[in-house]
């Protein structure tokens, strides 16, 4: 089977993939920190500092894979034939 994909814009694919999942991932995360302290009933829940740091971590990772995946899908062209 061919494709018309070429193996950056296969890999520019999988980046943006993993950048959404990161992202959504994060989005999780940070809900959960800011409902802990109502699920517990408990302000000793409320986030640390080491999970802010995490959260950050997670948001850039999924920023910097989103740019880079969109820089490597930046020449495709769809429907396009290549040889």
């Amino acid at each position: 089977m061919r494709s018309n994909l070429k193996k950056h814009e296969f890999i520019g694919l999988v980046m943006i993939f993993l950048s959404g999942a990161l992202f959504g991932l994060g989005l999780y995360m940070t809900f959960w920190a800011a409902n802990r302290p109502l699920y517990y009933s408990s302000l000793d829940y409320l986030i640390k500092t080491h999970e802010i740091v995490f959260l950050m971590v997670i948001y850039g990772l999924a920023m910097i894979l989103g740019a880079l995946g969109q820089i490597e899908l930046k020449e495709a062209l769809p429907g396009s034939k290549r040889k």
